[in-house]
């Protein structure tokens, strides 16, 4: 995400990281109606959900680092 984060890059890439599979969780939820750990099922879905889940956990340590300081 574009502006200054605090923690450095390795917060933000754990954050994002988390992001990850909470978008990929919400996403299976929401599509598939159920969780699959069965092995690696890679598709264009399921990276943007990942993508979108990483943003939203981005914005909200950033929302919340603002309100702290």
């Amino acid at each position: 995400m574009p502006g200054r984060q605090g923690g450095g890059w390795a917060a933000t890439m754990i954050l994002g990281i988390i992001g990850s599979f909470v978008g990929g969780l919400i996403g299976s939820l929401i599509f598939d109606g159920e969780l699959n750990f069965s092995g690696p099922n890679f598709s264009i879905g399921g990276i943007i959900t990942s993508v979108v889940g990483a943003l939203i956990v981005l914005a909200i340590y950033g929302w919340a680092q603002r309100r702290k300081a």
